[in-house]
């Protein structure tokens, strides 16, 4: 039997990658125990050791032992166990803090761009790695999206950080969300330096920000503690550079270092499908040089780099340690979070690879694995709403997952069947209705054929662009308590081809059903040439000279029309009704 080392709490991937088995296997395996999960999900360690034990794999405390060695790869060429201290590096610094106190602004006044001002709602979409050169050196800062929704990619980002700037609005103090990334600095073992924004504002108290920190065990300097505060304004541009001063400071102080020599190790912290270049994933290089045609494997994905870029787009043959980079050639998209590492596939993996593509066995296990999803949907006695999540970047997928598992109440409960990243595609709504639920999409478009394919089986498709109006809305919806909205239903068309006599408010009309149906007592619209030019009502219908409730199409009918529009040969008879339904 062997045995794998793993953490208190770790997601399925991580899983797989260590104990050498297919994340579809273990998924199919929490299935079977009735615990819906997505490559992406975390579980606690007790769990996965049952999973593990029918693989024949036993599970033991990371912390018991040395940490294990990297999933053996075929002809890899991984760093040594105990890489040289190497050169001097850039320290990678992670941005946090509360929504709106300013660290878009920030980051703008630091990378003097315009960053801010494109963005939704005033949260940062997605996690970006820029790279700025400062009198003492290179800085990498990783951008993380501000509303507490994005919990997940904050943590993410610190996970491959060395020093954490957490902003305080001088005006508001310490929030919710600032605790939050007070507890991932904390988790992290990296030092923080505290930048107290908004000075420049009337009402700015940062002396109150100060005392509130303390509060939760963070002494900044001028109260005799050991954490850097810096009074700054990042929408005046007062305080960036003392920021950055300390910044360059506390990373000599840590002694940042790294081999630049030998092949690249590195962590992914966002990625996204291209419609042009395929999967993308933004990177920060920890160790070694990832060059232009290096073969890698980033996590379960593997690939070729076709090409690499800074930042700012520009093209890049190679990049070291510390260095942002976006990565292209890989075969699908890698998940936040995954380690990159170059790796060599012999020649026959790659054929056998192929060979089971040809067979089709990858399409197989994945339609196999969604149906056994959908089957778990309606267990229990909760009332569930299915969701096939698509968004932008894996960072934002993940960050909606984790908001739709905090909305409903104790009776309803979203639940994610799906989660992907690109365009709402003909398969995400197939799955939908297999599912009875709905398709929610964030910062993306609608294929036009998954849309017809949605209208022709009833799919709900929805897109947001601010994370705040999707939670609301679904909340909303598992509440029960979404306003009922109006649907106009077009019930029939008619052609005008006789006009027989014209009052002030009646017109008697002749003329032919083209679609549908007109009946009697119903609402029309007058059209020509495509072009609404009145309104009415049916009072009577006839066929030759009797009265008539309805006509249906092909049949040729008069009609006597309460409108005081004047009606023309050739004009188009429109009958419609409004619905109230709930969304």
């Amino acid at each position: 039997m062997r045995t794998v080392p793993l953490p208190e709490t770790a997601t399925i991937a991580q899983i797989a990658q260590r104990a050498e088995v297919e994340s579809t296997d273990i998924i199919v395996e929490l299935l079977s125990r009735n615990v819906l999960a997505t490559i992406n999900a975390a579980i606690d360690r007790d769990t996965a050791r049952a999973v593990l034990a029918k693989f024949n794999i036993e599970v033991t405390d990371e912390g018991a032992e040395a940490p294990p060695a990297a999933t053996p790869v075929d002809e890899a060429t991984a760093p040594d166990d105990e890489p040289p201290a190497g050169d001097p590096r850039p320290p990678v610094v992670t941005v946090m803090g509360h929504v709106d106190h300013g660290k878009t602004t920030l980051l703008d006044a630091i990378r003097q761009t315009q960053v801010a001002a494109g963005e939704h709602g005033g949260i940062t979409q997605s996690i970006g790695a820029y790279q700025v050169t400062t009198d003492e050196g290179a800085i990498t800062f990783i951008d993380t999206p501000g509303h507490e929704a994005f919990t997940a990619m904050r943590a993410r980002g610190a996970g491959v950080t060395d020093i954490v700037v957490v902003v305080v609005a001088a005006d508001d103090g310490v929030m919710p969300q600032t605790v939050e990334a007070i507890g991932h600095a904390k988790a992290a073992k990296v030092p923080m330096i505290m930048a107290v924004n908004k000075i420049d504002l009337p009402t700015a108290n940062p002396e109150r920000a100060y005392q509130q920190l303390t509060e939760h065990e963070v002494v900044v300097e001028a109260y005799g503690g050991d954490v850097v505060a810096v009074p700054l304004s990042a929408e005046q541009g007062d305080g960036i550079d003392e920021l950055l001063e300390y910044i360059n400071l506390t990373a000599q102080l840590e002694e940042l270092r790294a081999p630049a020599d030998g092949p690249a190790v590195g962590t992914v912290i966002e990625t996204r499908l291209d419609r042009s270049q395929g999967p993308i994933a933004s990177a920060i290089v920890t160790s070694g040089t990832l060059s232009v045609g290096d073969q890698v494997r980033v996590g379960n994905v593997e690939g070729r780099v076709r090409a690499l870029f800074d930042h700012n787009g520009e093209r890049l043959k190679q990049a070291g340690p510390s260095t942002p980079v976006q990565v292209v050639g890989l075969e699908s998209t890698p998940a936040a979070g995954d380690q990159l590492q170059v790796a060599k596939r012999s020649k026959r993996r790659r054929r056998a690879e192929r060979s089971a593509a040809q067979r089709g066995g990858g399409e197989q296990a994945i339609r196999l694995s969604l149906e056994q999803l959908a089957a778990q949907m309606t267990a229990g006695q909760l009332h569930q709403l299915s969701v096939v999540v698509k968004a932008s970047t894996d960072g934002a997928a993940a960050a909606v997952v984790k908001s739709l598992g905090d909305v409903g109440e104790a009776r309803t409960r979203a639940v994610v069947i799906y989660e992907g990243v690109g365009t709402i595609t003909e398969s995400d709504v197939n799955l939908a209705a297999a599912a009875e639920g709905i398709v929610v999409g964030f910062d993306v478009r609608i294929d036009p054929a998954a849309r017809a394919e949605a209208d022709r089986q009833g799919v709900d498709v929805r897109v947001y662009f601010t994370i705040y109006e999707l939670i609301d809305e679904v909340d909303a919806a598992l509440r029960g308590l979404l306003e009922p909205e109006e649907f106009e239903v077009v019930d029939g068309r008619l052609e005008i081809r006789g006009e027989f006599r014209s009052e002030r408010t009646l017109q008697i009309v002749g003329g032919m059903v083209l679609t549908g149906r007109i009946y009697r007592g119903a609402d029309v619209r007058i059209l020509r040439r495509g072009e609404e030019i009145g309104q009415g009502r049916i009072g009577t219908v006839r066929r030759f000279s009797d009265p008539v409730e309805e006509v249906r199409e092909g049949f040729d009918c008069g009609l006597g029309i309460q409108t005081t529009t004047n009606i023309e040969l050739a004009d188009i008879i429109e009958v419609y009704h409004t619905e109230t339904r709930q969304p």
